[in-house]
């Protein structure tokens, strides 16, 4: 198992959690708000760098392990600079298609992280592929839902008439329907945030 802390780095435990031991200590800045595992080669390790909800710690890219985690690069620079992230994914279709979320928007890599390219660009909140489809990806920022149907190249802002007030979105999706995008709402400038909705689609949003 692999988690990450806002502050603290990532951990790893090869006793199904019994024990943990820190891999990333003396990396410049150790915030973790996502890992991204190969689907199968499980040496091969994505973090997103940095806290993405209170900023405790800034993101500093996207960093790859090639051997569980006992080693990490830098991966390709990012336009924008973005100074959080969140969630990361690998197409399991093409294992060195990468795309992560970020306060400058969604970047997809082709090459294992060799190289970035904006898709998308705004605070993104969250970031979810559709289960079993990486041709259809689904994005959120504060107060809108975005989707792409071409293995995010481009993302399509879609419009939800009744969502008022919003200032941060999550989604998730299921395997139980791939179908369905769940996605709930908070408004409110300052914490706790006040809850506005929780949203469903049955037709992948």
């Amino acid at each position: 198992y692999y988690v990450g802390a806002p502050a603290g780095g990532i951990w790893k435990s090869t006793d199904a959690g019994i024990n943990w031991v820190p891999l990333t200590d003396y990396l410049p800045q150790i915030g973790v708000s996502g890992i991204a595992i190969h689907p199968t080669d499980s040496n091969i390790i994505y973090i997103a760098t940095g806290d993405d909800d209170a900023n405790d710690s800034y993101a500093i890219g996207v960093m790859k392990s090639i051997d569980g985690g006992a080693t990490w690069n830098t991966t390709g620079n990012m336009t924008g600079s973005p100074g959080s992230m969140n969630e990361i994914y690998i197409d399991p279709n093409n294992p060195n298609t990468v795309l992560v979320a970020t306060s400058s928007g969604v970047y997809k890599s082709t090459d294992g992280g060799g190289k970035w390219i904006r898709k998308l660009i705004s605070n993104i909140i969250d970031l979810k592929m559709k289960p079993g489809d990486s041709s259809i990806w689904y994005a959120t920022t504060g107060s809108a839902f975005y989707k792409s149907t071409d293995s995010g190249e481009s993302f399509t802002e879609i419009s939800i008439p009744d969502l008022t007030g919003s200032l941060r979105l999550v989604i998730d999706v299921t395997i139980a329907n791939p179908d369905y995008v769940y996605m709930v709402s908070a408004s409110g400038t300052s914490y706790p945030k006040t809850f506005n909705g929780i949203y469903k689609s049955t037709d992948s949003g």
